[in-house]
């Protein structure tokens, strides 16, 4: 009887240690899953960030035309308004020198300076009217990745006054110089030393072949994803 009992005690004091010893190993086991997936994540978000090119750079844009009159005179017929659509070659208004003033394509306008009776200037805007017929996403790419695009490259894009929404699209041109070429900014090397390499971007068309309008938001900003084969 007394070894019974002993054995039986010695059982019951072996249980608190097997239990602690079990939790150990639940702690481990749950933080290997933990670990294993934060390692995971991070090898899918250094994937994601090969596999794609990605800018905030970016905004809906079209070609714009300024109306301008090549004589001086008084505008005697102006009625259009912003917000307008003009067919091509629709009469925009006239000058009293008999010049016509006409839309150069299909057009929405975008902004009037102009009225009805006022004397206007040659190279002066009386009216702006920007293509409805080519609207699409201007994203602009940093130089050390622009080599990796080519036109008819799938692109997604998100504008901001569609919040999450995401269009597919192509890439139909891209620029064969930068922007800061373009402007004038570009940096040179000179001999005072002084020199800051600056990272250059070009900009890259992309067509959205969704069915989306978007005739009010010229100008809004974008976000571009570009996968990578």
């Amino acid at each position: 009887m007394n070894d019974e009992k002993k054995t039986v005690e010695k059982t019951e004091e072996t249980k608190p240690e097997e239990k602690k010893g079990a939790s150990k190993i639940w702690i481990v086991l749950i933080l290997t899953v933990i670990l294993a997936g934060g390692a995971a994540t991070g090898i899918f978000f250094v994937w994601r960030s090969a596999g794609y090119i990605t800018t905030d750079n970016a905004r809906v844009t079209t070609t714009r035309f300024d109306v301008m009159p090549q004589l001086p005179g008084t505008l005697e017929r102006f009625t259009i308004h912003e917000g307008q659509y003009l067919a091509e070659n629709a009469i925009i208004g006239w000058v009293e020198n008999g010049e016509t003033l006409r839309s150069p394509f299909d057009g929405l306008v975008v902004r009037t300076y102009a009225r009805q009776g006022q004397q206007v200037s040659p190279m002066t805007p009386i009216a702006t009217i920007a293509d409805v017929n080519n609207i699409h996403i201007r994203a602009y790419i940093e130089e050390t990745d622009v080599g990796r695009l080519y036109r008819g490259q799938d692109a997604y894009v998100t504008i901001d006054p569609f919040g999450s929404r995401q269009f597919t699209g192509y890439i139909s041109e891209i620029s064969r110089i930068t922007s800061a070429e373009l402007t004038g900014q570009a940096m040179f090397f000179n001999t005072g030393g002084n020199f800051t390499r600056v990272v250059h971007t070009l900009a890259v068309e992309i067509t959205i072949t969704d069915d989306v309008l978007l005739d009010d938001f010229i100008g809004v900003n974008a976000r571009v994803r570009i996968p990578l084969r």
